[in-house]
């Protein structure tokens, strides 16, 4: 269920007495298969699930590196000696100073090293 618009609210949006939902909610007619991608202001929620099959969810968000993780399910990822570099920026490597200040790209330089040395790197030449 989702409220077309709501991410542009800077207030949670009204519910009127004896509803449930705010008014213009509406619950998207999605078959076996279909993804929903939204950006994650947006006003969401679970509806009835009428179709009398398993509904599985699959949540995943990536934002700015300088917000901190709601919850961290990678952390046994983050300390295994074989995940690189990439890897764990890309699962959310600390990027900050002991005094929680932003680490200036710290956290960022194993993605920009990776895209740089493939844009100075010059295209294979004829075989």
């Amino acid at each position: 269920m989702f409220l077309p618009g709501s991410h542009t609210l800077t207030h949670e949006p009204a519910i009127p007495a004896g509803t449930i939902d705010p008014p213009g909610a509406l619950t998207p007619a999605l078959t076996e298969g279909d993804a929903v991608l939204l950006e994650n202001r947006t006003w969401h929620a679970g509806g009835v699930n009428l179709s009398g099959h398993l509904r599985i969810a699959l949540m995943f968000q990536y934002g700015y590196r300088w917000l901190h993780p709601v919850d961290d399910p990678a952390t046994d990822l983050m300390t295994d000696p074989t995940t690189n570099p990439i890897v764990r920026q890309l699962l959310g490597m600390p990027d900050h100073n002991e005094d929680g200040s932003l680490a200036k790209g710290a956290g960022a330089a194993p993605l920009k090293n990776w895209r740089s040395s493939r844009l100075h790197t010059p295209p294979p030449g004829p075989n």
